[in-house]
């Protein structure tokens, strides 16, 4: 069973996934073996607007965890894709290609960006925010958003 951490702000429900692993920049990372799969987490692809176009980097392409790895463009921003682990992009999600929108209808699940072979998995897990640390830092940066619109 997939259980999630809630918050609600306004009249929208952010949810973070408690079996994935994020990074700071709001993209989660689903630790398999030897293998991860990317993401864009739910208050990432809420906050930016329904996407438009996305900017991938070719299979077998390596990457360093923080590393800019590919772009999306949204209806309200244009950022970069942040690679949560280091390796070897092995895949890239072959529907996003038509249908970009998935990441808004299903960011943790066939909205997925990438599959990465990792170069160290421990390291990489270790480096990563587990859910409820993760869901802090969202709430967090939630509250700054409310702070900003009442100014």
């Amino acid at each position: 069973m997939t259980e999630f951490l809630e918050a609600t702000y306004d009249k929208f429900v952010f949810k973070v996934k408690t079996d994935y692993l994020y990074n700071r920049e709001d993209f989660w990372a689903d630790v398999q073996g030897s293998q991860a799969t990317v993401g864009v987490s739910d208050f990432l692809q809420k906050s930016k607007g329904d996407v438009a176009f996305l900017e991938t980097v070719e299979p077998g392409t390596a990457t360093e965890r923080g590393q800019e790895i590919g772009k999306i463009e949204t209806i309200k921003a244009t950022f970069g894709i942040i690679s949560p682990v280091s390796g070897k992009v092995v895949e890239v999600n072959p529907e996003l290609e038509s249908s970009a929108f998935l990441i808004n209808q299903e960011p943790y699940g066939a909205g997925w960006i990438y599959k990465i072979e990792l170069n160290s998995p421990d390291r990489d897990q270790k480096s990563l925010l587990q859910a409820d640390a993760y869901f802090e830092l969202m709430k967090e940066k939630l509250n700054q958003i409310a702070g900003e619109m009442k100014k």
